[in-house]
């Protein structure tokens, strides 16, 4: 009875050593609550120290940037019959951490563009994607103070008449007000001109009279014939795309793009196709002024009259 009694107390000896030698394996839950509140604040300052600072989507910075899009040089330009200059719509559609989205509305072409940001100094560089032959690179920056974008445009082919543009763009809303018009109340004492070339010749232009044109407005109006009959191939030309600019219609037509973009202050282009967008009654007066263009005359006049 003794010996099994020894053997006993031998066993439990040696089971209770065993079990102090057993490797550890507790869970990362159960260390981090074995911690003492020091460590907890430690632990938890260095999780949010190694995640990335949120930067936004700075919906503050989306939108239309409209102005001027001006040759850097103009050495070449008249020789190649570039344009000295166009009025262009740089509109930023999306920021995502430090990526940008955005398109550019100039001369008739609608590009898109993307690149990257730098959230802290807004400056950008992004690239358009090079299967048109007037694709660039933009590199600009932001000032969100002054709603203004300022910066440069560097064209992919170096042989164009304008390889290299500077523009410096307000923010700017768009929305389609029908009543917009030539401002016919100022008295103008001379004649507006429609030219192909951004470098006038011998003085000559061909001429326009905006208080006739202005009277008259094809967007809220139904024109009749009576309306238009009188009037030159240029005031027809210029009252019918008056209706395309009220749409923001981005100008292929050197005339009418030199026209709008220098003229006519209220003027955005933000796009190449808004014919879905044309009323019932714009329509209508389209058609009637087309079949007056047909056979009307153009004008000429002199500068200084």
């Amino acid at each position: 009875m003794r010996n099994l009694i020894l053997f006993t107390l031998a066993s439990l000896l040696i089971l209770s050593c065993k079990q102090e030698n057993k490797p550890q394996t507790d869970t990362i839950e159960d260390t981090i609550t074995e911690t003492t509140p020091s460590q907890k604040k430690i632990e938890t300052k260095k999780s949010i120290n190694d995640t990335p600072k949120p930067t936004g989507d700075h919906t503050e910075l989306l939108g239309y940037y409209v102005g001027s899009f001006n040759a850097d040089d103009y050495e070449n330009v008249y020789e190649k019959k570039g344009s000295f200059s166009n009025k262009i719509n740089i509109a930023i559609d999306a920021i995502k951490n430090d990526s940008i989205h955005g398109h550019s509305v100039v001369a008739g072409n609608s590009r898109p563009f993307k690149g990257i940001i730098d959230v802290e100094t807004l400056s950008v560089k992004v690239t358009e994607p090079g299967d048109n032959k007037y694709d660039g690179i933009f590199e600009f920056t932001i000032s969100s103070e002054k709603n203004t974008i300022t910066g440069i445009w560097i064209a992919n082919d170096k042989n164009l008449a304008v390889p290299k543009r500077k523009y410096d763009l307000n923010k700017k809303e768009f929305t389609y007000e029908p009543e917009l018009n030539l401002d016919f109340n100022v008295e103008y004492d001379y004649n507006l001109s429609l030219s192909n070339s951004q470098l006038d010749e011998n003085g000559e232009m061909e001429a326009i009279n905006p208080k006739v044109i202005g009277k008259l407005n094809a967007s809220t109006q139904t024109l009749n014939n009576t309306d238009v009959e009188n009037l030159n191939k240029g005031e027809l030309e210029v009252l019918r795309n008056l209706i395309y600019a009220r749409h923001g219609y981005s100008f292929k037509n050197r005339k009418m793009r030199y026209f709008f973009d220098s003229q006519i202050e209220w003027y955005i282009p933000i796009s190449t196709d808004i014919r879905d967008q044309l009323t019932s009654i714009e329509k209508k007066n389209i058609d009637l002024i087309k079949r007056y263009e047909q056979h009307a005359e153009r004008y000429y006049d002199y500068f200084g009259r």
